[in-house]
């Protein structure tokens, strides 16, 4: 009978054994979101950690504690040793594979980008997948801005921006992979949202309440900051580059002095590219479904009017833009990727030597736009069609 009990005792302490040395998760630093600076040849990290408890706040209906986020900070001529120097006054192993968004301040971008990321990616820990934005504001102070409702921190629009671009497709989420893919092709042009604080909206108990909020894009090409297109210009990119566009209000003003208002549900670009010459000559197609969400005005806008000035307005929004980013030599409609695949050995010719760029910028024409709305429901309006 000793003999059992002994064997059963064995036999227990194998199968115990994985588990003596496993860590409870709140006795783990998760590293959710990272912050990198770069100012006179020095990185600068900052890491956001939640209390374990606030990440269960996703599985909770009811929270009324506060939010709890703390911010490490950790400097170094390099990503790792400034990712390393955060571990001495960690107090507790550090995690880095919860990572869900990435900010990156705007001199890094102007800097050491490709550096920064090559670096970042060489670590097995780090995904591909974190959302990825810039900034020029206080990158701690992002950080730290949470969500309502006393909700965690990884219900923000910074941590998962696409449930508020499904309702307003202003500016398209970025992950990590796509930046990768794009600064790795020698033609391809990214576009960065740009993420700020605003405390213009949101308020409680009559005090304003900093929340984060997209404001525009940082146009990558080549690994180099091209430039910032606020939401003004980003409006031609928004029919033609974006690959998915859930949610859009577009206000038209009709001839007669009417109004109406429309939310774009749908947008399909067909861009094509042809040689003439030693000209660039493109033509947009845009295939739009929207509905009507509100007409105004006497006599009330017919759907033809509708269809005809949300065209207009489009088509104005296109060329307008494209002529404004030629300007500052940023291609934001990705013209020259498409030279680059189905032109390969022209493009090669047009872009060599030191001024090739500007050579190619000057040879870019927009030669046609031809834009047609299909409006799939007017809700509870009865509208006329001529």
């Amino acid at each position: 009978m000793k003999r059992k009990f002994a064997l059963i005792a064995a036999c227990m302490a194998v199968l115990l054994s994985g588990c003596w040395d496993a860590k409870e998760p709140q006795s783990v630093n998760f590293v959710t979101a990272l912050g990198i600076d770069y100012v006179k040849g020095e990185y600068t990290i900052y890491a956001q950690v939640l209390a374990f408890g606030d990440i269960s706040k996703q599985e909770s209906s009811a929270n009324t504690e506060e939010t709890h986020v703390w911010i490490a900070t950790g400097k170094g001529e390099t990503i790792s040793k400034a990712l390393m120097s955060i571990y001495p006054a960690s107090q507790q192993k550090t995690l880095w594979t919860h990572v869900k968004a990435i900010v990156f301040s705007k001199s890094l971008l102007n800097n050491n980008l490709s550096e920064c990321l090559n670096s970042l990616l060489r670590s097995s820990e780090l995904r591909y997948t974190p959302w990825v934005y810039g900034t020029d504001q206080d990158i701690p102070s992002i950080l730290s801005g949470v969500s309502l409702l006393n909700q965690s921190a990884l219900n923000s629009e910074l941590m998962d921006p696409r449930e508020v671009y499904e309702q307003f497709s202003t500016i398209e989420p970025l992950r990590l992979i796509k930046l990768m893919n794009g600064i790795r092709e020698p033609a391809a042009t990214v576009l960065i949202p740009s993420i700020k604080l605003t405390d213009q909206v949101w308020s409680s108990k009559e005090k304003p309440i900093s929340l984060v909020r997209l404001d525009g894009a940082y146009v990558i090409s080549k690994g180099e900051n091209k430039g910032f297109l606020d939401d003004g210009l980003l409006s031609g990119a928004r029919w033609v580059a974006f690959k998915n566009m859930h949610r859009y209000p577009l206000l038209l003003k009709i001839k007669d002095g009417g109004q109406a208002q429309i939310n774009i549900l749908n947008s399909k670009p067909l861009v094509r590219v042809r040689l003439d010459g030693g000209e660039i000559k493109f033509t947009v197609k845009i295939k739009v479904k929207a509905a009507v969400s509100e007409v105004a005005g006497d006599p009330t806008p017919t759907s033809l009017q509708i269809k005809e000035a949300a065209a207009a307005q489009i088509k104005q929004q296109i060329t307008g833009n494209f002529h404004a980013a030629k300007a500052k030599k940023i291609d934001i409609y990705g013209i020259e990727d498409i030279l680059y695949r189905r032109f390969n050995k022209q493009w090669k010719k047009m872009t060599a030597g030191p001024g090739g760029q500007d050579h190619l910028f000057s040879s870019l024409q927009l030669e046609d736009t031809d834009v047609d709305v299909k409006l799939m429901h007017s809700s509870t309006y009865k509208l006329k069609y001529h």
